[in-house]
């Protein structure tokens, strides 16, 4: 099976992020929350939501 994945230095910030007590709350756009904050994922960056 070959790699999909075209954000490899992404996927590693968003496994430190999960480290670091973020969570997943959707994925189709990837949106992730702690707290109050949130991050989405739009045209391969993570942005501030």
């Amino acid at each position: 099976m070959t790699e999909q994945r075209q954000f490899h230095g992404l996927r590693l910030y968003v496994d430190q992020l999960l480290l670091e007590g973020w969570s997943i709350t959707s994925r189709e756009p990837l949106t992730l929350k702690r707290g109050q904050e949130r991050l989405q994922h739009l045209h391969g960056m993570l942005l501030s939501a």
